[in-house]
Protein backbone atom coordinates (compact mmCIF):
# COMPACT_ATOMS: atom_id res chain seq x y z
CA UNK A 1 0.00 0.00 0.00
CA UNK A 2 1.26 3.50 -0.79
CA UNK A 3 2.39 5.98 1.84
CA UNK A 4 -0.65 8.24 1.48
CA UNK A 5 -3.06 5.34 1.79
CA UNK A 6 -1.16 4.07 4.83
CA UNK A 7 -1.40 7.50 6.41
CA UNK A 8 -5.15 7.53 5.84
CA UNK A 9 -5.45 4.63 8.27
CA UNK A 10 -2.52 5.48 10.53
CA UNK A 11 -3.82 8.94 11.47
CA UNK A 12 -7.24 7.80 12.81
CA UNK A 13 -5.50 5.10 14.88
CA UNK A 14 -3.03 7.67 16.24
CA UNK A 15 -5.93 9.92 17.20
CA UNK A 16 -7.71 7.00 18.85
CA UNK A 17 -4.60 6.12 20.85
CA UNK A 18 -4.18 9.77 21.82
CA UNK A 19 -7.74 9.84 23.14
CA UNK A 20 -7.12 6.63 25.08
CA UNK A 21 -3.93 8.09 26.59
CA UNK A 22 -5.78 11.24 27.62
CA UNK A 23 -8.64 9.26 29.18
CA UNK A 24 -6.25 7.09 31.19
CA UNK A 25 -4.24 10.12 32.27
CA UNK A 26 -7.46 11.77 33.44
CA UNK A 27 -8.48 8.64 35.36
CA UNK A 28 -5.00 8.37 36.88
CA UNK A 29 -4.99 12.02 37.96
CA UNK A 30 -8.51 11.77 39.36
CA UNK A 31 -7.89 8.59 41.37
CA UNK A 32 -4.49 9.89 42.50
CA UNK A 33 -6.17 13.06 43.75
CA UNK A 34 -8.79 11.02 45.62
CA UNK A 35 -6.12 8.82 47.20
CA UNK A 36 -4.06 11.91 48.05
CA UNK A 37 -7.11 13.51 49.66
CA UNK A 38 -7.71 10.35 51.69
CA UNK A 39 -4.03 10.37 52.63
CA UNK A 40 -4.38 13.94 53.85
CA UNK A 41 -7.28 12.86 56.06
CA UNK A 42 -5.14 10.03 57.44
CA UNK A 43 -2.30 12.51 57.97
CA UNK A 44 -4.56 14.85 59.91
CA UNK A 45 -5.91 11.92 61.89
CA UNK A 46 -2.37 10.76 62.63
CA UNK A 47 -1.34 14.23 63.78
CA UNK A 48 -4.42 14.46 65.98
CA UNK A 49 -3.71 10.99 67.35
CA UNK A 50 -0.10 11.88 68.19
CA UNK A 51 -1.20 15.15 69.79
CA UNK A 52 -3.80 13.20 71.76
CA UNK A 53 -1.16 10.76 73.03
CA UNK A 54 1.12 13.66 73.96
CA UNK A 55 -1.73 15.50 75.67
CA UNK A 56 -2.57 12.38 77.66
CA UNK A 57 1.04 11.99 78.86
CA UNK A 58 1.31 15.70 79.67
CA UNK A 59 -1.95 15.55 81.61
CA UNK A 60 -0.64 12.62 83.67
CA UNK A 61 2.68 14.32 84.30
CA UNK A 62 1.01 17.59 85.27
CA UNK A 63 -1.45 15.76 87.49
CA UNK A 64 1.30 13.87 89.29
CA UNK A 65 3.46 16.98 89.49
CA UNK A 66 0.53 18.89 90.96
CA UNK A 67 0.04 16.09 93.44
CA UNK A 68 3.65 16.55 94.58
CA UNK A 69 3.13 20.30 94.86
CA UNK A 70 -0.07 19.81 96.83
CA UNK A 71 1.87 17.56 99.21
CA UNK A 72 4.43 20.34 99.63
CA UNK A 73 1.68 22.83 100.44
CA UNK A 74 0.24 20.50 103.05
CA UNK A 75 3.64 19.72 104.54
CA UNK A 76 4.51 23.42 104.64
CA UNK A 77 1.39 24.15 106.71
CA UNK A 78 2.17 21.28 109.12
CA UNK A 79 5.78 22.47 109.37
CA UNK A 80 4.78 26.04 110.28
CA UNK A 81 2.29 24.77 112.86
CA UNK A 82 5.00 22.54 114.38
CA UNK A 83 7.32 25.54 114.70
CA UNK A 84 4.63 27.40 116.70
CA UNK A 85 4.68 24.65 119.37
CA UNK A 86 6.98 24.91 122.41
CA UNK A 87 10.56 24.12 121.53
CA UNK A 88 10.72 20.70 123.24
CA UNK A 89 7.18 19.37 123.37
CA UNK A 90 8.23 15.90 122.31
CA UNK A 91 7.93 14.29 118.89
CA UNK A 92 4.46 13.63 117.48
CA UNK A 93 3.38 10.14 116.62
CA UNK A 94 3.98 9.46 112.92
CA UNK A 95 2.14 6.82 110.85
CA UNK A 96 5.08 4.41 110.74
CA UNK A 97 5.55 4.51 114.47
CA UNK A 98 2.28 2.60 114.71
CA UNK A 99 4.07 -0.29 113.00
CA UNK A 100 6.61 -1.93 115.32
CA UNK A 101 8.47 -3.54 112.38
CA UNK A 102 9.28 -0.17 110.80
CA UNK A 103 12.68 1.35 111.53
CA UNK A 104 12.63 5.15 111.75
CA UNK A 105 15.08 6.77 109.28
CA UNK A 106 17.56 9.38 110.51
CA UNK A 107 17.31 13.06 109.70
CA UNK A 108 20.51 14.07 107.88
CA UNK A 109 21.74 17.60 108.42
CA UNK A 110 24.51 19.09 106.29
CA UNK A 111 26.27 22.43 106.46
CA UNK A 112 26.32 24.50 103.25
CA UNK A 113 28.33 24.45 101.09
CA UNK A 114 30.25 21.63 102.84
CA UNK A 115 28.79 18.13 102.87
CA UNK A 116 30.02 17.21 106.38
CA UNK A 117 27.30 16.06 108.80
CA UNK A 118 26.94 18.20 111.92
CA UNK A 119 24.47 18.72 114.73
CA UNK A 120 22.71 21.88 115.69
CA UNK A 121 24.51 22.06 119.02
CA UNK A 122 27.92 22.14 117.30
CA UNK A 123 27.10 24.50 114.44
CA UNK A 124 24.63 27.04 115.84
CA UNK A 125 25.48 28.79 119.13
CA UNK A 126 24.99 32.44 118.21
CA UNK A 127 21.93 34.65 118.16
CA UNK A 128 20.35 32.57 115.38
CA UNK A 129 20.38 29.49 117.53
CA UNK A 130 16.74 29.86 118.63
CA UNK A 131 15.39 30.22 115.08
CA UNK A 132 17.48 27.33 113.84
CA UNK A 133 16.42 25.11 116.73
CA UNK A 134 12.78 25.97 116.04
CA UNK A 135 13.21 24.87 112.42
CA UNK A 136 14.98 21.67 113.43
CA UNK A 137 12.29 20.93 116.03
CA UNK A 138 9.58 21.40 113.38
CA UNK A 139 11.45 19.15 110.98
CA UNK A 140 11.72 16.41 113.60
CA UNK A 141 7.98 16.53 114.13
CA UNK A 142 7.09 16.24 110.44
CA UNK A 143 9.85 13.97 109.21
CA UNK A 144 7.54 10.99 109.43
CA UNK A 145 5.51 12.61 106.66
CA UNK A 146 8.48 12.97 104.30
CA UNK A 147 8.15 9.55 102.60
CA UNK A 148 4.38 9.99 102.38
CA UNK A 149 4.84 13.25 100.49
CA UNK A 150 7.33 11.82 97.97
CA UNK A 151 5.85 8.36 97.43
CA UNK A 152 7.45 4.96 97.85
CA UNK A 153 7.76 4.26 94.11
CA UNK A 154 10.39 6.89 93.35
CA UNK A 155 13.94 5.69 92.74
CA UNK A 156 15.62 8.78 94.17
CA UNK A 157 13.17 11.48 95.08
CA UNK A 158 13.28 12.89 98.54
CA UNK A 159 11.69 15.76 100.37
CA UNK A 160 14.14 18.26 101.80
CA UNK A 161 14.32 21.53 103.66
CA UNK A 162 16.95 24.25 103.09
CA UNK A 163 17.19 27.14 105.54
CA UNK A 164 17.34 30.53 103.89
CA UNK A 165 20.58 31.55 105.54
CA UNK A 166 22.18 28.39 104.24
CA UNK A 167 22.92 26.94 107.66
CA UNK A 168 21.75 23.45 106.87
CA UNK A 169 19.91 21.09 104.55
CA UNK A 170 17.71 18.44 106.06
CA UNK A 171 16.43 15.31 104.30
CA UNK A 172 15.92 11.60 104.94
CA UNK A 173 18.53 10.56 102.34
CA UNK A 174 22.21 11.20 102.87
CA UNK A 175 22.74 10.80 99.10
CA UNK A 176 20.10 13.40 98.25
CA UNK A 177 21.56 15.59 100.95
CA UNK A 178 24.98 15.38 99.27
CA UNK A 179 23.55 16.05 95.79
CA UNK A 180 21.65 19.09 97.05
CA UNK A 181 24.79 20.49 98.62
CA UNK A 182 26.78 19.93 95.42
CA UNK A 183 24.10 21.62 93.31
CA UNK A 184 23.27 24.52 95.65
CA UNK A 185 24.06 28.02 94.34
CA UNK A 186 22.14 30.86 96.02
CA UNK A 187 23.27 33.34 93.34
CA UNK A 188 22.18 31.31 90.27
CA UNK A 189 19.94 33.39 88.01
CA UNK A 190 17.19 30.77 87.89
CA UNK A 191 18.11 29.17 91.20
CA UNK A 192 15.69 28.17 93.91
CA UNK A 193 16.50 31.05 96.24
CA UNK A 194 16.12 33.67 93.55
CA UNK A 195 12.72 32.32 92.46
CA UNK A 196 11.58 32.02 96.10
CA UNK A 197 12.29 35.65 97.02
CA UNK A 198 9.25 37.81 97.94
CA UNK A 199 10.22 40.22 95.18
CA UNK A 200 9.91 37.63 92.39
CA UNK A 201 7.38 35.42 94.10
CA UNK A 202 5.02 37.71 96.05
CA UNK A 203 2.23 35.08 96.07
CA UNK A 204 4.64 32.53 97.62
CA UNK A 205 3.65 30.01 94.96
CA UNK A 206 5.40 26.68 94.37
CA UNK A 207 7.84 26.46 91.43
CA UNK A 208 10.10 23.99 89.58
CA UNK A 209 13.83 24.41 88.99
CA UNK A 210 16.74 22.51 87.45
CA UNK A 211 19.99 22.51 89.41
CA UNK A 212 23.21 21.23 87.84
CA UNK A 213 25.40 19.05 90.01
CA UNK A 214 29.00 20.25 90.27
CA UNK A 215 31.55 18.34 88.16
CA UNK A 216 28.82 16.20 86.62
CA UNK A 217 26.46 16.11 83.64
CA UNK A 218 23.64 15.20 85.99
CA UNK A 219 21.06 17.61 87.37
CA UNK A 220 18.37 17.63 90.00
CA UNK A 221 14.80 18.56 89.18
CA UNK A 222 13.22 20.33 92.12
CA UNK A 223 9.71 21.24 93.10
CA UNK A 224 10.00 23.86 95.83
CA UNK A 225 7.82 26.20 97.89
CA UNK A 226 9.02 29.15 100.02
CA UNK A 227 8.46 28.89 103.79
CA UNK A 228 7.60 32.05 105.70
CA UNK A 229 7.44 32.20 109.50
CA UNK A 230 6.77 35.17 111.72
CA UNK A 231 6.53 37.48 108.73
CA UNK A 232 9.97 36.47 107.45
CA UNK A 233 11.18 34.18 104.73
CA UNK A 234 13.09 31.41 106.48
CA UNK A 235 13.67 28.66 103.93
CA UNK A 236 12.58 26.33 101.19
CA UNK A 237 10.64 23.09 101.34
CA UNK A 238 11.03 20.92 98.25
CA UNK A 239 11.23 17.54 96.55
CA UNK A 240 14.36 16.59 94.55
CA UNK A 241 14.36 14.19 91.60
CA UNK A 242 17.44 12.87 89.88
CA UNK A 243 17.50 11.84 86.18
CA UNK A 244 16.54 8.22 86.86
CA UNK A 245 13.59 9.29 89.01
CA UNK A 246 12.31 11.66 86.31
CA UNK A 247 12.71 8.95 83.66
CA UNK A 248 10.73 6.50 85.81
CA UNK A 249 8.22 9.25 86.49
CA UNK A 250 7.86 9.78 82.74
CA UNK A 251 7.77 6.09 81.83
CA UNK A 252 4.99 5.39 84.33
CA UNK A 253 2.92 8.15 82.70
CA UNK A 254 3.06 6.65 79.19
CA UNK A 255 0.11 4.70 77.76
CA UNK A 256 0.49 0.94 77.49
CA UNK A 257 2.06 -0.26 74.26
CA UNK A 258 3.41 3.16 73.32
CA UNK A 259 5.32 3.10 70.02
CA UNK A 260 6.93 6.51 70.41
CA UNK A 261 10.02 7.79 72.18
CA UNK A 262 9.29 10.44 74.84
CA UNK A 263 11.87 12.74 76.31
CA UNK A 264 11.80 15.68 78.71
CA UNK A 265 13.73 18.87 77.97
CA UNK A 266 14.17 22.14 79.80
CA UNK A 267 13.04 25.50 78.40
CA UNK A 268 16.17 25.72 76.20
CA UNK A 269 15.59 22.14 74.95
CA UNK A 270 18.49 20.73 76.93
CA UNK A 271 17.66 17.10 77.71
CA UNK A 272 16.53 16.30 81.23
CA UNK A 273 16.03 12.58 80.63
CA UNK A 274 16.93 9.83 78.24
CA UNK A 275 14.28 8.61 75.80
CA UNK A 276 11.67 6.31 77.32
CA UNK A 277 9.02 4.24 75.59
CA UNK A 278 9.85 2.82 72.17
CA UNK A 279 13.39 4.09 71.74
CA UNK A 280 14.55 5.13 68.27
CA UNK A 281 17.92 6.83 69.03
CA UNK A 282 16.76 10.06 67.41
CA UNK A 283 18.40 13.29 68.55
CA UNK A 284 16.98 16.73 67.89
CA UNK A 285 19.16 18.77 65.56
CA UNK A 286 19.94 22.43 66.17
CA UNK A 287 17.57 23.40 63.35
CA UNK A 288 14.76 21.26 64.76
CA UNK A 289 15.24 22.75 68.23
CA UNK A 290 15.10 26.25 66.80
CA UNK A 291 11.89 25.44 64.92
CA UNK A 292 10.26 23.89 68.00
CA UNK A 293 11.12 26.86 70.21
CA UNK A 294 9.71 29.27 67.60
CA UNK A 295 6.49 27.27 67.40
CA UNK A 296 6.18 27.03 71.19
CA UNK A 297 6.46 30.81 71.40
CA UNK A 298 3.08 30.98 69.64
CA UNK A 299 1.23 27.98 71.07
CA UNK A 300 1.72 25.33 73.76
CA UNK A 301 1.46 22.28 71.49
CA UNK A 302 2.77 21.52 68.03
CA UNK A 303 3.82 18.94 65.46
CA UNK A 304 6.77 18.84 63.10
CA UNK A 305 7.64 16.47 60.27
CA UNK A 306 11.33 16.12 59.50
CA UNK A 307 12.08 13.60 56.76
CA UNK A 308 10.72 10.24 57.91
CA UNK A 309 10.45 11.40 61.54
CA UNK A 310 7.32 12.87 63.11
CA UNK A 311 7.83 15.08 66.17
CA UNK A 312 5.15 16.14 68.64
CA UNK A 313 5.91 18.53 71.49
CA UNK A 314 4.25 20.52 74.23
CA UNK A 315 4.93 22.56 77.36
CA UNK A 316 4.25 21.22 80.83
CA UNK A 317 2.39 23.73 82.93
CA UNK A 318 4.29 25.05 85.92
CA UNK A 319 7.36 22.84 85.53
CA UNK A 320 9.26 24.93 82.92
CA UNK A 321 9.86 21.77 80.87
CA UNK A 322 9.00 20.53 77.38
CA UNK A 323 7.87 17.02 76.50
CA UNK A 324 8.94 15.83 73.04
CA UNK A 325 7.58 12.73 71.33
CA UNK A 326 9.48 11.37 68.31
CA UNK A 327 8.30 8.58 66.05
CA UNK A 328 10.00 7.08 63.01
CA UNK A 329 8.15 5.85 59.94
CA UNK A 330 8.69 2.24 60.98
CA UNK A 331 7.21 2.89 64.43
CA UNK A 332 4.30 4.81 62.94
CA UNK A 333 3.40 1.96 60.58
CA UNK A 334 2.71 -0.27 63.59
CA UNK A 335 0.01 2.10 64.84
CA UNK A 336 -3.58 2.20 63.64
CA UNK A 337 -3.20 5.15 61.28
CA UNK A 338 0.11 3.75 60.05
CA UNK A 339 -1.55 0.46 59.11
CA UNK A 340 -4.38 2.34 57.39
CA UNK A 341 -1.82 4.43 55.48
CA UNK A 342 0.06 1.29 54.43
CA UNK A 343 -3.23 -0.23 53.27
CA UNK A 344 -4.02 2.97 51.34
CA UNK A 345 -0.63 2.92 49.59
CA UNK A 346 -1.07 -0.78 48.77
CA UNK A 347 -4.51 -0.13 47.30
CA UNK A 348 -3.12 2.73 45.22
CA UNK A 349 -0.29 0.55 43.88
CA UNK A 350 -2.76 -2.21 43.04
CA UNK A 351 -4.99 0.31 41.27
CA UNK A 352 -1.99 1.69 39.38
CA UNK A 353 -0.95 -1.83 38.36
CA UNK A 354 -4.43 -2.64 37.00
CA UNK A 355 -4.72 0.79 35.36
CA UNK A 356 -1.42 0.36 33.52
CA UNK A 357 -2.40 -3.20 32.60
CA UNK A 358 -5.77 -2.06 31.23
CA UNK A 359 -4.09 0.77 29.32
CA UNK A 360 -1.58 -1.62 27.79
CA UNK A 361 -4.28 -4.15 26.79
CA UNK A 362 -6.59 -1.53 25.27
CA UNK A 363 -3.75 0.11 23.33
CA UNK A 364 -2.68 -3.30 22.04
CA UNK A 365 -6.24 -4.07 20.95
CA UNK A 366 -6.48 -0.73 19.15
CA UNK A 367 -3.14 -1.30 17.40
CA UNK A 368 -4.17 -4.83 16.42
CA UNK A 369 -7.44 -3.50 15.04
CA UNK A 370 -5.52 -0.82 13.16
CA UNK A 371 -3.12 -3.42 11.76
CA UNK A 372 -6.04 -5.64 10.80
CA UNK A 373 -7.75 -2.70 9.13
CA UNK A 374 -4.60 -1.81 7.23
CA UNK A 375 -4.15 -5.44 6.22
CA UNK A 376 -7.73 -5.64 5.01
CA UNK A 377 -7.29 -2.38 3.13
CA UNK A 378 -4.05 -3.66 1.68
CA UNK A 379 -5.81 -6.78 0.41
CA UNK A 380 -8.61 -4.61 -0.94
CA UNK A 381 -6.21 -2.45 -2.95
CA UNK A 382 -3.46 -4.92 -3.88
CA UNK A 383 -3.16 -8.02 -5.94
CA UNK A 384 -2.54 -10.99 -3.65
CA UNK A 385 -0.46 -12.84 -6.25
CA UNK A 386 1.98 -10.19 -7.45
CA UNK A 387 1.78 -7.63 -4.63
CA UNK A 388 1.15 -4.82 -7.14
CA UNK A 389 -1.85 -2.54 -6.88
CA UNK A 390 -5.06 -4.04 -8.24
CA UNK A 391 -7.39 -2.11 -10.52
CA UNK A 392 -9.19 -0.42 -7.65
CA UNK A 393 -5.97 0.45 -5.81
CA UNK A 394 -4.26 1.67 -8.97
CA UNK A 395 -6.97 4.13 -9.96
CA UNK A 396 -7.45 5.24 -6.31
CA UNK A 397 -3.75 5.99 -6.07
CA UNK A 398 -3.41 7.66 -9.49
CA UNK A 399 -6.55 9.73 -8.88
CA UNK A 400 -4.85 11.18 -5.81
CA UNK A 401 -1.59 11.85 -7.66
CA UNK A 402 -2.86 13.19 -11.01
CA UNK A 403 -4.05 16.60 -9.64
CA UNK A 404 -0.55 17.16 -8.26
CA UNK A 405 1.17 16.60 -11.62
CA UNK A 406 0.28 18.71 -14.68
CA UNK A 407 1.87 16.16 -16.99
CA UNK A 408 1.85 12.43 -16.58
CA UNK A 409 2.07 9.40 -18.81
CA UNK A 410 0.43 5.98 -18.76
CA UNK A 411 2.01 2.80 -20.06
CA UNK A 412 -0.51 0.04 -20.70
CA UNK A 413 0.90 -3.44 -21.33
CA UNK A 414 -0.41 -6.95 -21.87
CA UNK A 415 1.65 -10.14 -21.72
CA UNK A 416 1.79 -11.90 -25.05
CA UNK A 417 0.29 -15.37 -25.41
CA UNK A 418 -0.48 -15.65 -21.69
CA UNK A 419 -3.58 -17.80 -22.29
CA UNK A 420 -1.44 -20.25 -24.23
CA UNK A 421 0.99 -20.45 -21.31
CA UNK A 422 -1.85 -21.42 -18.99
CA UNK A 423 -3.16 -24.00 -21.46
CA UNK A 424 0.25 -25.57 -22.12
CA UNK A 425 2.05 -25.32 -18.80
CA UNK A 426 -0.82 -24.94 -16.34
CA UNK A 427 -2.02 -22.14 -14.11
CA UNK A 428 0.82 -22.58 -11.60
CA UNK A 429 3.35 -21.67 -14.28
CA UNK A 430 1.02 -18.88 -15.36
CA UNK A 431 1.08 -17.47 -11.84
CA UNK A 432 4.88 -17.63 -11.81
CA UNK A 433 4.93 -15.79 -15.14
CA UNK A 434 2.81 -12.99 -13.64
CA UNK A 435 5.08 -12.76 -10.56
CA UNK A 436 8.23 -12.76 -12.71
CA UNK A 437 6.82 -10.13 -15.06
CA UNK A 438 5.82 -7.89 -12.12
CA UNK A 439 9.37 -7.98 -10.73
CA UNK A 440 10.93 -7.18 -14.13
CA UNK A 441 8.53 -4.28 -14.66
CA UNK A 442 9.30 -2.86 -11.22
CA UNK A 443 13.03 -2.99 -12.03
CA UNK A 444 12.43 -1.07 -15.24
CA UNK A 445 10.39 1.80 -13.80
CA UNK A 446 11.33 4.65 -11.46
CA UNK A 447 10.72 4.68 -7.70
CA UNK A 448 8.02 7.34 -8.01
CA UNK A 449 6.17 5.45 -10.74
CA UNK A 450 3.04 3.47 -9.86
CA UNK A 451 2.47 -0.09 -11.12
CA UNK A 452 -0.90 -1.78 -11.15
CA UNK A 453 -2.26 -5.11 -12.34
CA UNK A 454 -5.59 -4.03 -13.76
CA UNK A 455 -6.56 -7.30 -15.45
CA UNK A 456 -5.57 -10.95 -15.76
CA UNK A 457 -2.28 -10.42 -17.60
CA UNK A 458 -2.73 -6.70 -18.14
CA UNK A 459 -0.64 -4.07 -16.30
CA UNK A 460 -0.60 -0.29 -16.25
CA UNK A 461 2.21 2.04 -15.18
CA UNK A 462 1.60 5.64 -14.08
CA UNK A 463 4.56 7.96 -14.71
CA UNK A 464 4.09 11.22 -12.79
CA UNK A 465 5.65 14.47 -14.02
CA UNK A 466 6.56 13.06 -17.43
CA UNK A 467 5.82 13.56 -21.12
CA UNK A 468 5.32 11.19 -24.04
CA UNK A 469 9.04 10.79 -24.76
CA UNK A 470 9.70 9.74 -21.18
CA UNK A 471 6.85 7.27 -21.39
CA UNK A 472 8.27 5.78 -24.58
CA UNK A 473 11.69 5.35 -22.97
CA UNK A 474 10.21 3.64 -19.91
CA UNK A 475 7.99 1.42 -22.04
CA UNK A 476 10.95 0.42 -24.19
CA UNK A 477 12.96 -0.40 -21.03
CA UNK A 478 10.07 -2.54 -19.73
CA UNK A 479 9.91 -4.39 -23.07
CA UNK A 480 13.65 -5.03 -22.96
CA UNK A 481 13.58 -6.21 -19.30
CA UNK A 482 10.86 -8.72 -20.08
CA UNK A 483 12.32 -10.23 -23.27
CA UNK A 484 15.84 -10.34 -21.86
CA UNK A 485 14.88 -12.28 -18.73
CA UNK A 486 13.33 -15.59 -19.55
CA UNK A 487 11.54 -17.57 -16.81
CA UNK A 488 13.32 -20.86 -16.05
CA UNK A 489 10.83 -23.64 -15.37
CA UNK A 490 11.33 -26.58 -13.00
CA UNK A 491 12.33 -28.89 -15.84
CA UNK A 492 15.05 -26.43 -16.88
CA UNK A 493 13.24 -25.04 -19.89
CA UNK A 494 13.35 -21.29 -20.51
CA UNK A 495 10.06 -19.53 -21.09
CA UNK A 496 10.38 -16.28 -23.02
CA UNK A 497 8.07 -13.51 -21.83
CA UNK A 498 7.12 -10.58 -24.04
CA UNK A 499 4.51 -7.86 -23.87
CA UNK A 500 2.65 -5.40 -26.08
CA UNK A 501 2.74 -1.84 -24.74
CA UNK A 502 0.76 1.30 -25.40
CA UNK A 503 1.85 4.75 -24.29
CA UNK A 504 -0.38 7.85 -23.81
CA UNK A 505 0.53 11.16 -22.23
CA UNK A 506 -1.61 13.82 -20.63
CA UNK A 507 0.46 16.43 -22.46
CA UNK A 508 -1.06 15.17 -25.73
CA UNK A 509 -4.62 15.89 -24.56
CA UNK A 510 -4.48 18.32 -21.60
CA UNK A 511 -8.25 18.51 -21.36
CA UNK A 512 -8.68 14.76 -21.02
CA UNK A 513 -9.28 12.95 -17.73
CA UNK A 514 -7.22 10.13 -16.28
CA UNK A 515 -9.75 7.55 -17.48
CA UNK A 516 -9.63 8.97 -20.99
CA UNK A 517 -5.80 8.88 -21.06
CA UNK A 518 -5.90 5.29 -19.80
CA UNK A 519 -8.40 4.35 -22.52
CA UNK A 520 -6.12 5.89 -25.13
CA UNK A 521 -3.13 3.93 -23.79
CA UNK A 522 -5.24 0.78 -23.88
CA UNK A 523 -6.18 1.36 -27.52
CA UNK A 524 -2.52 1.86 -28.47
CA UNK A 525 -1.64 -1.36 -26.60
CA UNK A 526 -4.15 -3.32 -28.69
CA UNK A 527 -2.75 -1.68 -31.78
CA UNK A 528 0.67 -3.01 -30.74
CA UNK A 529 -0.85 -6.51 -30.47
CA UNK A 530 -2.42 -6.29 -33.93
CA UNK A 531 0.89 -5.16 -35.34
CA UNK A 532 2.66 -8.32 -34.19
CA UNK A 533 3.12 -8.06 -30.40
CA UNK A 534 6.34 -7.44 -28.39
CA UNK A 535 6.46 -3.79 -29.34
CA UNK A 536 5.62 -0.31 -28.08
CA UNK A 537 2.94 1.80 -29.72
CA UNK A 538 2.46 5.52 -28.96
CA UNK A 539 0.65 6.75 -32.08
CA UNK A 540 -3.01 6.85 -33.16
CA UNK A 541 -4.31 5.50 -36.48
CA UNK A 542 -4.38 8.99 -38.01
CA UNK A 543 -0.72 9.49 -37.21
CA UNK A 544 0.15 6.16 -38.78
CA UNK A 545 -1.73 6.94 -42.01
CA UNK A 546 -0.07 10.31 -42.24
Amino acid sequence: MSTSLANRFRLPMAKTLRVIHLVFIFVFVLITFLFWQQGQLFNQGYRSSQLGHLESVIARLESRAQYKVDNLRYLKRIFIEAMDDPIFPGSPVTPWELNENTIQKPLWIGELPLPNSVTEEEAFQDKKSLEVRQQLNGLRKIRGLFPLATGDNELLADLYYISREGEFIASLSKKVNSLLINSYNPFEKQGSFVLASPLLNPKRAPFWTRQNIVNSDEALINAAIPVDFGGEWIGLLGIAFDRQSVEQFLASSLPDGSRSAYRLYDEQLKPLTKAVGAENNLQLSAEQKKTILNMLAEKKRGTLRSGLTFITFGKLKGTHSILVNTQTLGQGLHEEFGRFSLLLVTMFLIFLFFLLGAHSIICRLVRNMGNLQREMQHHALHDDLTGALNRRGFFAKTSQLSPNYVDYTLVQLDLDYFKKVNDVYGHLVGDNVLIHATRRIQQAIRSQDVLGRIGGEEFCVYLPNSDLKTGIRVATRIKWELESSALILENGLKLLITASLGVASHSEYPESSLDQIQTLADMRMYRAKTRGRNQVCWQDDADLEA
